[in-house]
């Protein structure tokens, strides 16, 4: 029989919203992911082998074109010597708070 068919549902702002923070959020962990990877001076070809993943999946990744699994992305990292944690999310009320702190310190 297949799988049942995607219904097109309408996406409310929010959800909008809430998707485009989840892919900021992942393009900033690709972009760490190459910093990483330049700063150890190490090229796409090499990182890839050393993973066991060919260059054309690194350099998609890294161009954001591909989304990794978490594997993947751990593969990655190894060989540059890095892996991933879980840090909290700082909420925008948090994050304006704590950049009202550091000026009004600044400026004392």
């Amino acid at each position: 029989m297949g799988r049942p068919k995607k219904e097109n549902k309408i996406k409310t702002q929010e959800q909008i919203d809430h998707e485009m923070k989840l892919r900021e959020l992942e393009k900033n962990v690709i972009r760490q992911v190459v910093e990483a990877r330049k700063s150890q001076k190490l090229s796409q070809r090499i990182v890839g082998e050393r993973a066991g993943i060919i260059r054309e999946t690194v350099a998609k990744i890294e161009n954001n074109l591909n989304s990794p699994q978490i594997n993947t992305l751990i593969k990655l990292l190894e060989p540059i010597g890095y892996t991933l944690g879980v840090v909290p999310l700082v909420n925008e009320e948090e994050e304006e708070e704590t950049d009202t702190l550091e000026a009004e310190a600044t400026i004392k």
